[in-house]
């Protein structure tokens, strides 16, 4: 098999698992258990920072003249693996090792000083290895994890995979970023997925996770989240407060969070485009129940219920009438399908 081949399928095999521990995680309706160990705790030397490097987007064949500027502070740092990927992608229709390692070499020493290029050329050697064996080792471990503690264990393992690779402090200042960025969003969801939690008391374990995790940076990591999410975050972690409430005293809580979040304008947007979508629904449900009385109507024969019909439409939508025959066939169609 390839060398492009079996880089794809290793990391496939990991984004299926990662994504799959997200999803299992965020549906988990049990406390977190702090006890299981993080991966990456306050005591770690990752940083909020870190974790916006990780997610920062760098295109290092727009930035070949800088790509040494990224590493003039040492080779292993958040950059590193982002840039080891693209020089995999650069690189990619090359199939045998001797090849590869000359190409990169050569890149490398093309734009970065001599030194800085091997220390970079040996380390990616290492990735390369690790690349070509971490999707065999990740199927010895079992396949998708079934609890949480089988998710933790993952986590785990994996980080202790790579320590045997590069060894633990090289490991950890390549992949911790990533680590961290996972396992804290798993660990939060958790918690705001509890259905069986007053909000007040997820916000006192989140903010004990927070502690955990980040340590003085704690109170600035709901910084990062943009106002969106934040309010999503709110809705899930007093899901079981507004269930408890009428509709008039949870359309008021809603509204009391929105002003927290978002200005007196965003509100009003937000509100028409609400009352538009409920307008719409109204329509479409008064329609299909006028409609329902035309077709159940014993005095009328097939062709003059199409033709009540098509006057129904046109007097409720005008103008827009055909585009809304139209996008009903196609509805009536998809369901029609579906339940074949």
């Amino acid at each position: 098999m390839s060398k492009k081949k079996i880089i794809v399928i290793a990391g496939i095999i990991l984004l299926v698992i990662i994504t799959g521990l997200a999803i299992k995680k965020m549906v988990t309706p049990e406390k977190i258990n702090v006890d299981e160990g993080f991966v990456f705790d306050r005591s770690s030397d990752i940083k909020l920072k870190d974790i916006e490097t990780y997610y920062k987007v760098i295109d290092f064949k727009e930035e070949k003249e800088n790509v040494k500027n990224y590493f003039k502070d040492g080779v292993i740092n958040p950059y590193t693996v982002k840039f080891f990927k693209f020089l995999d992608e650069i690189f990619k229709d090359i199939d045998n090792e001797k090849d590869l390692f000359e190409n990169v070499s050569r890149y490398l020493h093309s734009t970065m000083p001599a030194d800085m290029a091997d220390k970079l050329l040996d380390l990616y050697k290492k990735f390369f290895s690790y690349q070509m064996t971490a999707g065999r080792r990740i199927s010895e471990w079992g396949g998708m994890p079934k609890s949480k503690e089988e998710v933790i264990s993952f986590l785990h393992m994996l980080q202790d995979y790579r320590r045997e690779i590069f060894g633990k402090e090289v490991a950890d200042a390549l992949f911790g970023a990533s680590v961290k960025a996972e396992e804290y969003p798993l660990r939060r969801g958790i918690i705001l997925s509890n259905k069986d939690m007053y909000g007040a008391e997820k916000e006192k374990l989140i903010q004990q996770l927070n502690e955990d995790m980040w340590g003085d940076e704690a109170d600035k990591v709901d910084a990062f989240a943009e106002p969106y999410a934040k309010y999503k975050d709110k809705l899930a972690m007093y899901d079981k407060d507004l269930s408890e409430l009428d509709d008039e005293g949870k359309k008021a809580q809603i509204r009391a969070f929105r002003e927290e979040l978002f200005t007196k304008d965003q509100i009003q947007r937000w509100e028409n485009v609400e009352k538009i979508i409920a307008d719409n629904r109204q329509k479409e449900s008064d329609y299909n129940a006028r409609e329902g009385e035309i077709m159940n109507d014993p005095d009328l024969n097939q062709q003059e219920k199409e033709n009540r019909v098509q006057e129904l439409q046109n007097q409720m939508y005008g103008e827009e009438a055909e585009a809304f025959r139209r996008s009903l066939a196609i509805k009536r169609a998809s369901e029609k399908y579906l339940k074949k």
